[in-house]
């Protein structure tokens, strides 16, 4: 059987059939027994009766005494359905025919020849058989004799095997009119969300997306169905952002190449002249570092998706790590008219977290901050204990020992229904996509923050300015 249906099918017949063999089997036994105690009851029955017409014979001669008992027995033997024979146990202990004297051939346990005593045996000739030995006692006792063998063939055997096969015919009916539906319905509640599973799966394979399976059959194979329907849904969103990827990409690199082109073709055909040749240089220069700075951010997400180079996690001091910002920064705000503060407790604060990652993040943060501050931006490094409340609202950061690092500005903020995709990649709040950026900023912080163990937040409140960063693991 190749197909999950025709398995169910058989594995439910042997099944069915095992079970009946046990059952068979064991009644058997039992009715054998019964048939078997049943006979023997009998046999009893018929030799109590027997043994007293004996006992009338004891006042006549032996001659004549003995032909009226073996005429009796004789006659009641004939009068029997269960084709019973009488045999005699003579005074030396052997079971002889009635009236002929001979030697009878038993193997038969006469038992103690004082009361009566019944079992099963060997006859030769009539094979199997169930017997009574029945002693006759009294004074008036003819001939000497001393008890009477009651024999009948042991059927118990045959009348078992035949009200066996008659059960079992009908609980094999039974079986087949219940089980063949049950089968039938079992193996179509597996077969049938597999075989949906398996068209779907052909669906995807051809680069299609299937509607949502229902969730049906059994616990394993909804269970699969489930997972089934996940993994779908994640390839769509998987094909949408890689579309959206390509789409963006192509809107964000038509701007800079339309502006390079442009102002270099002005300076080839002399359009630019005299103060316009350094403002040419300026804008093509402008815009080549902005798309080098895009193609370092595709690189950086490239990395983390690819395995990259493995993080480094060692006890760096937060404090540091945003003066050593605030430095670095400093003078290309104060160029924009911009002022850079560093906001951080006294001493040192250990922070678990990879130089390299870290850096980027803060370099991330403060870029974006200076693309929307109005004049003032505040570098944060705060330690946040297990007793304070959530970082970045409820379900954020909290119940472990951990170390801010933020970037507050005093922009316009972010307003509250975009806040929560900040960090997705390539969003942008300008709808237009005039601004700087490509949108990789804050989706590189937020993975990068997540690879350490930590997490992104993003807090604003409109008109207010905005307060983005990342919650990493406090070190000992």
């Amino acid at each position: 059987m190749r197909t999950l249906r025709g398995r169910i099918a058989l594995t439910l017949i042997l099944f069915g059939l095992a079970t009946l063999l046990a059952v068979g089997g064991s009644l058997f036994v039992g009715l054998r027994d019964l048939y078997r105690d049943e006979a023997s009851a009998r046999l009893a029955d018929t030799a109590a009766l027997f043994a007293s017409s004996a006992r009338r014979f004891g006042g006549r001669g032996e001659r004549a005494g003995l032909a009226d008992l073996i005429a009796e027995l004789r006659e009641l033997a004939a009068d029997s359905s269960d084709d019973l024979r009488i045999y005699v146990v003579s005074p030396d202990g052997d079971a002889r025919e009635l009236g002929t004297g001979d030697r009878a051939v038993l193997t038969l346990d006469m038992g103690d020849g004082r009361t009566l005593y019944r079992d099963t045996g060997t006859v030769e000739g009539m094979g199997t058989v169930a017997y009574a030995v029945q002693p006759i006692a009294g004074e008036r006792t003819p001939l000497g004799l001393q008890s009477l063998v009651f024999v009948r063939p042991d059927d118990s055997t045959a009348r078992a095997l035949d009200d066996l096969l008659r059960a079992l015919a009908i609980a094999a009916i039974v079986l087949l009119l219940i089980g063949a539906p049950l089968a039938l319905w079992l193996s179509r509640s597996v077969s049938r969300p597999l075989a949906r599973l398996a068209a779907a799966t052909g669906i995807v394979a051809r680069g299609d997306i299937p509607v949502e399976l229902p969730v049906t059959g059994p616990e394993e194979v909804a269970e699969a169905t489930a997972a089934f329907n996940a993994m779908a849904s994640e390839v769509a969103r998987g094909r949408e952002a890689q579309r959206q990827l390509v789409a963006d990409l192509r809107h964000d690199l038509r701007t800079p190449l339309t502006v390079i082109g442009g102002f270099a073709e002005a300076l080839r055909d002399g359009t630019a002249q005299g103060p316009g040749i350094p403002r040419a240089a300026d804008l093509i220069a402008g815009e080549t570092a902005r798309m080098e700075t895009m193609l370092g951010d595709l690189g950086a997400l490239a990395d983390m998706e690819g395995g990259g180079r493995p993080l480094e996690p060692v006890a760096l001091d937060a404090g540091a790590l945003m003066r050593e910002a605030a430095a670095r920064f400093g003078p290309t705000a104060s160029a924009r008219g911009q002022q850079v503060t560093v906001q951080s407790t006294a001493g040192p604060l250990p922070v678990l977290a990879d130089a390299r990652a870290t850096d980027r993040i803060i370099a991330n943060l403060v870029a974006n901050a200076m693309a929307h501050t109005r004049s003032h931006i505040w570098l944060e490094a705060v330690p946040v204990a297990p007793t304070d409340p959530p970082v970045g609202g409820p379900g954020g950061w909290a119940g472990r020992p951990g170390v801010v690092l933020a970037v507050r500005d005093d922009g316009p903020g972010i307003p509250a229904e975009i806040l929560p995709r900040v960090f997705d990649r390539f969003f942008r709040g300008d709808p237009s996509r005039t601004g700087p950026g490509a949108g990789l900023g804050l989706s590189i912080v937020a993975e990068l923050a997540v690879a350490q163990g930590g997490r992104a937040f993003a807090e604003s409140r409109p008109g207010d300015g905005a307060r983005v960063g990342v919650v990493l693991p406090a070190a000992d």
